[in-house]
């Protein structure tokens, strides 16, 4: 029982069930006869480009003139992604029993981020849907492009790393023995490095099956540790402190800020707002608390450029440029400038970095790889003195 259609709808939504037929009783409540529980399906992963294909194609139709329901129905039948397109097809059926896009896709949480529906939401508001899907759009690529760059940085050093315990395995575990074995027969003494890595490589042949179950394990303890906010919080602080490292994860933070944020205000959301959905979309629990501080003042009508000034974590250019833009009451555009300054920041930085980063990483694995040289020649020499003799 319901006090009105509308009410029953929104509760079926909360159970994912689809109401069948709804008939108003005697009284003034409502009587459901029947519903259809809606099937489940499997969550897949969705990727930033399957979305952004989504809000350009969606901008397109309703642009067009096309309805809200016919672009999504025509939409969901031509994304590459096909959990997605079942998505957008569950999303048409409750937009077409009466529900708003924005209600329909709170149903989706894994695929719709708060962000996502907060944005689709100021369009249906503000009857402006086509534009706030075109800068969502541009937000959507302007964050997988800075990923995308950090990522593709980290791919060199990375193959360093594999590449260099590869083969620092294979001599400790294939190389070494055939020696050791030589060393042995002549009666050569092993030095203390020579028995210590020919010990962790007999292990290794003999147990590989322990080591790679412990490295499973390990990979699995640290994700379940990370799971729990203490340890997520205090982690993301540690890394805001390490030198150099601390300051390029800050810039990133800075950049992703000043993005999500402009793309708010610029798509019509009210401050307080905007600064309540970004304290809930950014990943960082410093700069979560941050935001929190100037929400809390811009409530009493400080404004942002005065409570940021006040944390170092946001560089003085930053602070500057926000109060440039609360004098010219373009504070918008102005946090579009400084994500795309900080965002190029970011990208040098991580340039310059690999500029060091790499040879670091090859005289590491040379020292290592060295070492375990130097282990193997040294019975050798003794082994050249002893045959001279």
């Amino acid at each position: 029982m319901a006090e009105s259609e509308q009410d029953v709808i929104g509760q079926l939504r909360q159970l994912q069930c689809t109401p069948v037929k709804i008939d108003r009783g005697g009284s003034t409540k409502v009587k459901i006869e029947k519903v259809v529980k809606t099937p489940q399906i499997a969550v897949r992963p969705v990727k930033t480009e399957d979305l952004l294909a989504l809000c350009i194609n969606l901008s397109s139709m309703i642009s067009a003139g096309i309805t809200l329901m016919g672009a999504l129905n025509v939409i969901s039948g031509q994304l590459e992604n096909p959990y997605l397109g079942e998505v957008v097809r569950r999303v048409a059926r409750m937009v077409s029993e009466g529900s708003s896009l924005s209600s329909a896709l709170e149903n989706f949480p894994r695929v719709f981020s708060k962000f996502f529906i907060n944005m689709v939401r100021v369009g249906e508001i503000s009857g402006t849907m086509d534009d706030v899907l075109k800068t969502l759009a541009v937000f959507l690529e302007k964050q997988d492009d800075l990923r995308q760059k950090i990522h593709g940085a980290l791919i060199y050093p990375m193959i360093l790393i594999v590449a260099g315990v590869g083969v620092i395995l294979l001599i400790i575990t294939f190389v070494m023995p055939q020696f050791v074995k030589i060393f042995e027969k002549a009666g050569i003494v092993l030095p203390l490095p020579t028995r210590m890595l020919n010990g962790v490589g007999v292990w290794l042949r003999h147990y590989w099956l322990f080591f790679i179950g412990g490295l499973v394990a390990l990979f699995f303890l640290v994700r379940y540790l990370f799971e729990i906010p203490k340890v997520r919080d205090k982690w993301q602080r540690f890394i805001l402190r390490v030198p150099v490292f601390g300051r390029l994860g800050c810039n990133v933070l800075v950049a992703r800020f000043t993005r999500t944020m402009g793309a708010l205000l610029n798509a019509g959301v009210p401050l307080l707002q905007a600064l309540t959905i970004l304290k809930e979309v950014i990943d960082n629990s410093l700069f979560s608390e941050i935001v929190q501080e100037v929400r809390d003042s811009a409530e009493k009508g400080e404004g942002l450029s005065g409570p940021l000034k006040k944390h170092k974590e946001f560089p003085a250019d930053v602070v500057y440029m926000l109060s440039v833009g609360e004098e010219t009451g373009k504070i918008g555009p102005m946090l579009n400038k400084a994500a795309d300054f900080y965002e190029n920041k970011v990208e040098y930085a991580i340039k310059g970095l690999l500029v060091y980063i790499e040879p670091a990483f090859i005289s590491i694995l040379g020292v290592c790889v060295g070492g375990i040289l130097a282990s193997v020649l040294l019975p050798m020499f003794d082994m050249i003195k002893t045959i001279h003799r």
